[in-house]
């Protein structure tokens, strides 16, 4: 399913362009707008990267060493930034960010760039820096979870007395001995493998960019203003050849990503399993002010921007004098889908479509998948294993505009007819979602014993009803959390709907967003209302968010 799409998309655009794959790749390297593109790209991953572990470390450390009141509503908080729909946070920092924001109000102004910035850009010749400053942010923003996720759960489980006797060995005399041979071999694999998909996700970040940075262009924003009319005979080649190289490019440099992220993974989970296997204890130690600071500033890091979204969207402008007036006056016209755009009602129907369709698809295939995974491990077939296990990950080495980009160019142009099928949109949404199932699955149904199933049949049970006892009483948590997960994840896809839905019927919340922001700011109603729709579809992630955090189990470290 994901392949296939991609695929012939690749073999269209070789026709058209009469490239072949290595040719379009060396005219990448070629062409000044990609290179450009590539190197910006990189730069904001890997300071994106950089910074979140910077951020993200003293967070897990303090919030994984010591005894926290509500200690699941803090995980919960600083978790809800990595289902938060990018749109939503795209939105967000603007809010932060715009003229009138709360930065603007302190005297910090990142989006027109005046005062201390202006002077640093004039200084240094730097383009832009407030833009770069504001999405590095938001990516930190958006991936801090990440860092927690992995971390924390190994910290808040391991033996605390390990420290404490390591101190009376050689190796552990010194702070830098303690930390090469205790921090660092527990703690180094969950930090690189947080550090490989916080690159992943900083790479192909879409929203971000496009509404953070819009003087410059990342390879995925580069693919979606060249990707309308590539894949044309006789039309626009050059565009056609820029589609080509950019999505080569990208597939081959997240792919080594995602195979990187594969062994670290790997490596990580067996010493977490270690840990919590035979070091479990509850953490004693009262935190002191740094600790109480440090994450009561993360947390509040975390909910600020989306309270932002929520007020900006009862923040009405005057037009004759610049103040501000607060009303439902936005959320009214947006319900009612005045200004020539979707009605909210509208988008959150089909939004609430592609989510069921997605679930019903979704959640199956990858609870099939995993059992296939788990059994050719049970059989010691474990090279097949690890190969469709990797196979499963392709979908995280897509980009969502790739996979958009994908269905446009290859499935719709082969069969033009579908481009009428209301449902096109949710393919994407199955696609992207369906790795993160198997990924939540796979460790719950490994840990499943096989004499399970020899005792049920031993009972007399049927298959229906030794699954139902033997099999689902276990699995129950982690099949409601993929099940909410998905929905969320569906609910919040921004970068494939864009490609395929732009406008029409057929508009989700996010796209409605991007739609209603993109209209001229002149009628002061028109942001507000953008506020509106992503307040709702904030709301919407948020629900299902909660009830995934309560079957999930505090100590599962996997980062998802």
């Amino acid at each position: 399913m994901t392949v296939i799409p991609l695929a012939y998309a690749i073999h269209r655009l070789t026709s058209v362009t009469d490239l072949t794959v290595i040719d379009a790749i060396l005219n990448f390297f070629e062409d000044d707008d990609t290179i450009r593109a590539l190197k910006f790209t990189m730069l904001e991953a890997i300071i994106s990267t950089i910074m979140t572990l910077l951020v993200g470390l003293p967070v897990a450390w303090y919030l994984g060493r010591y005894k926290w009141k509500n200690i699941r509503t803090i995980r919960a908080l600083l978790s809800v930034p990595f289902v938060t729909p990018s749109i939503v946070v795209a939105m967000g920092f603007l809010m932060l960010i715009d003229p009138g924001g709360l930065l603007d109000t302190i005297g910090i102004d990142l989006r027109l760039e005046t005062g201390h910035i202006g002077d640093l850009a004039e200084y240094t010749g730097w383009a832009n820096p407030g833009h770069f400053i504001a999405l590095i942010a938001a990516h930190v923003w958006f991936n801090l979870s990440l860092v927690m996720r992995f971390i924390e759960p190994t910290l808040s489980t391991m033996n605390q007395s390990w420290e404490e006797q390591i101190r009376f060995l050689p190796a552990g005399k010194t702070a830098y001995g303690r930390f090469r041979n205790l921090w660092l071999p527990i703690l180094g694999p969950a930090a690189l493998c947080s550090a490989c998909l916080c690159f992943i996700f900083s790479f192909s970040s879409f929203a971000l960019i496009k509404w953070l940075t819009p003087n410059q262009d990342n390879l995925e924003t580069l693919m979606a203003k060249s990707g309308g009319s590539a894949g044309i005979y006789g039309y626009r080649i050059d565009t056609s050849e820029i589609v080509l190289a950019t999505s080569v490019v990208q597939l081959l440099i997240l792919s080594l990503a995602i195979v990187l992220t594969a062994q670290i993974q790997k490596k990580h989970s067996s010493i977490h399993s270690i840990i919590t296997e035979n070091s479990r204890q509850k953490n004693t130690k009262k935190p002191g002010k740094m600790a109480r600071f440090t994450i009561y500033s993360a947390v509040l890091y975390s909910i600020l921007p989306l309270i932002l979204v929520a007020i900006a969207s009862f923040r009405i402008r005057d037009s004759s004098d610049g103040s501000y007036s607060y009303s439902t006056a936005a959320w009214q016209e947006a319900w009612s889908g005045n200004y020539s755009t979707t009605a909210i009602p509208d988008a959150l129907i089909n939004s609430l479509t592609y989510c069921i369709i997605t679930l019903m698809i979704a959640l199956p295939v990858g609870y099939v998948i995993a059992s296939c995974i788990a059994r050719l491990e049970i059989e010691n077939k474990n090279k097949t294993a690890k190969m469709v296990e990797f196979a499963t990950m392709i979908p995280l080495a897509l980009s969502a505009v790739m996979i958009g980009l994908g269905i446009l160019i290859g499935l719709l142009k082969w069969a033009p007819e579908l481009f009428s099928w209301m449902l096109i949109p949710a393919l994407p949404h199955i696609i992207i979602t369906t790795p993160f199932v198997i990924r939540i699955m796979l460790p719950a149904i490994r840990s499943l014993e096989p004499e399970y199933f020899e005792q049920a049949k031993m009972l007399g049970l049927s298959p229906i009803k030794a699954w139902w006892h033997g099999r689902f009483s276990i699995l129950r948590a982690p099949i409601v959390v993929s099940a909410a997960l998905t929905m969320a994840f569906s609910l919040g896809e921004f970068g494939a709907s864009w490609i395929l839905v732009r406008s029409g019927s057929w508009d989700s919340l996010s796209v409605l967003v991007d739609q209603l922001m993109g209209q001229p700011k002149f009628n002061p109603m028109i942001q507000p209302m953008a506020m509106a729709a992503a307040t709702t579809l904030m709301c919407l992630t948020f629900i299902l968010f909660i009830f995934a955090e309560k079957f999930r189990h505090s100590e599962e470290g996997s980062g998802f």
